[in-house]
């Protein structure tokens, strides 16, 4: 289980300037190299906590500023004491319910390459590795902590 501090949303939005400006960028050099995607106006609004800024928009400026959503939005992750063991994939599980979710043909699709990756041709369950937690994470756009919740919470784990 990860833990994730409260924070304010004035914290998140002076986060929010930092990363922009120890990229050293101004608001205008962010329209500018974001070819217009990102208007200096609205990510000023951002800053000042003037307009919301969703998860969706969050984990996209994330991307543009090449930071983890965490820093983004300066948040600490700390880990909590996790039983110990591996995370395993359970990749039958992705077929079964609702097998066209796009969460779980991006997880299929996933877990079919790194199993390639690794020669393992068993095809039933993967062993996650932390990074491939935060890859899927990435993929179904939701943080470390979220991802292992949605995992969990949609039986696609063996050993929680």
């Amino acid at each position: 289980m990860i833990i994730i501090p409260e924070r304010s949303i004035e914290e998140i939005a002076a986060s929010i300037k930092a990363v922009r400006k120890a990229k050293g960028l101004t608001l205008m050099d962010v329209e500018k190299k974001s070819a217009g995607l990102w208007k200096a106006v609205v990510i000023g609004s951002y800053e000042r906590c003037d307009r919301a800024l969703s998860v969706k928009k969050a984990v996209s400026l994330a991307n543009f500023y090449q930071v983890p959503l965490e820093e983004l939005l300066g948040i600490k992750v700390r880990e909590s004491v996790r039983q110990s063991g591996k995370l395993t994939l359970d990749i039958r599980a992705t077929s079964n319910e609702n097998p066209y979710l796009p969460e779980l043909v991006a997880i299929r699709n996933f877990a079919t390459l790194i199993c390639a990756k690794r020669h393992d041709w068993n095809g039933e369950v993967l062993s996650l590795r932390n990074s491939d937690l935060t890859t899927i994470g990435l993929l179904i756009n939701k943080d470390e902590a979220s991802t292992y919740e949605w995992l969990a919470s949609n039986r696609l784990l063996l050993n929680k």
